[in-house]
């Protein structure tokens, strides 16, 4: 058989396939987006532990009965709303937490020798019916080598993709944040320590009026930085993904 005419595109596919190979076997993308993933998790995990701490001060102050009436309604009324915020974050960094953890899982998956060997076998039978002439062959051969490589690569992608907005756009956006709701988780373990040990009408009022100062400046920071981390382990994976899928399958679709 006559293998086909060799044009101009052939040898950018034909480099470009070789290309994918070589990376897949490198596994520059996945070391990587396996080192942003980990870093998140990580980040992620110390805030959600932030706001569980949070979480356990405010059931253990709600709880506390003093005699001092007047402190103990005002302590109420603040924990109340406090109470909410934090565990409608905690619900949301849950999903965000398992997003990455998802991602984690999947990114040690695609990157298995098998899920390469299969990228490289599916490319050498490319060359093979290629060179033999056989067109249609050819072409579903060349789309199944571009759905390997797009389970071989798309996640490493999109992970990257993020990393780059999280660098360029976002820097540093959840650091501001998260020690603001450490200096609220501070103030309020003050209030709690005044509490438990029954301290002075004066001492407990000055720390709840500390907290209290910093109410606003919590809820602010707590909404921001729960925007910060669905942005990141979500949202722009997610659009990421879809815009890698819609061109992947322009490739597919090319006619050879």
């Amino acid at each position: 058989m006559v293998p086909l005419e060799v044009r101009p595109a052939h040898w950018f596919w034909l480099f470009a396939g070789l290309g994918l190979v070589v990376l897949a076997w490198a596994g520059t993308l996945d070391t990587l987006s396996g080192d942003y993933v980990s870093a998140s998790l990580l980040d992620a995990g110390i805030i959600y532990g932030t706001a569980r701490g949070i979480n356990a001060l405010v059931s253990a102050l709600q709880g506390t009965e003093l005699d001092m009436w007047l402190v103990t309604f005002s302590i109420g009324e603040l924990l109340d709303p406090v109470n909410d915020v934090i565990e409608r974050f905690s619900a949301v960094m849950t999903v965000a937490i398992a997003s990455l953890v998802i991602q984690q899982l999947l990114l040690v998956i695609v990157a298995h020798t098998s899920f390469t060997a299969a990228l490289t076998v599916a490319g050498i039978l490319v060359l093979v019916v290629y060179w033999a002439g056989k067109t249609r062959g050819l072409r579903s051969l060349a789309r199944v080598f571009l759905v390997l490589a797009f389970l071989r690569f798309s996640l490493a992608l999109v992970v990257l993709a993020n990393l780059w907005v999280d660098s360029v756009f976002l820097p540093n956006s959840a650091s501001p944040e998260h020690s603001v709701m450490e200096e609220f988780y501070r103030d309020l373990d003050n209030v709690s320590d005044a509490v438990r040990g029954q301290g002075k009408r004066s001492e407990v009022t000055g720390q709840f009026e500390r907290l209290q100062d910093k109410f606003d400046a919590f809820v602010d920071g707590t909404l921001a930085l729960l925007g910060a981390m669905l942005l990141k382990s979500l949202i722009l994976p997610v659009l990421f993904l879809l815009a890698l899928m819609r061109l992947w399958r322009q490739l597919i679709d090319l006619e050879l």
